[in-house]
């Protein structure tokens, strides 16, 4: 398979324990830094939000390597998570997918939108790369737009 290259499956009830291990792995580091971790709180807390449905597993190689959550909406696509399990961080997968979600949206002529944590430089290092650019500060996230050309904006 070459860099970059993925492909996604909709996310299962037995994805559970996969998909809390990878968000224990890949955001354990930031939410110490922003609100502490705890492991019963955040088990609760993701049991809580887990929604198979709506949820999609990122693959690579055959093996299950992250997870993506994407909204639409009549004014926009949110890009709510992209996960990728370390071993497969650096090798343009995460890339690849924004790039194909901005795709979409410029299909849509919709922007495309995101959240980062402060504390995740790395992650908004990416997607101001990628040519998303901020518009909203709160205390703890930073939100990221991206509009699609020849899109006139209303802010």
């Amino acid at each position: 398979m070459s860099e970059g290259s993925w492909h996604l499956r909709p996310a299962r009830p037995d994805d559970h324990d996969f998909l809390f291990k990878l968000n224990a792995t890949t955001m354990r580091e930031h939410v110490e830094r922003v609100w502490g971790w705890n492991d019963a709180d955040q088990a609760a807390f993701f049991k809580n939000r887990f929604a198979p449905d709506r949820w999609q597993i990122i693959q690579a190689d055959g093996e299950d390597v992250g997870v993506l959550i994407v909204e639409e909406t009549s004014e926009e696509i949110y890009l709510a998570e992209v996960q990728i399990v370390p071993e497969w961080q650096g090798r343009g997968v995460g890339s690849s997918i924004v790039r194909s979600l901005m795709n979409d949206a410029a299909a849509a002529g919709k922007p495309l939108t995101l959240r980062v944590l402060h504390v995740n430089e790395r992650a908004r290092a990416l997607y101001e790369r990628l040519g998303f650019r901020p518009f909203k500060e709160i205390e703890t996230h930073t939100y990221l737009r991206w509009e699609p050309p020849n899109r006139t904006t209303s802010r």
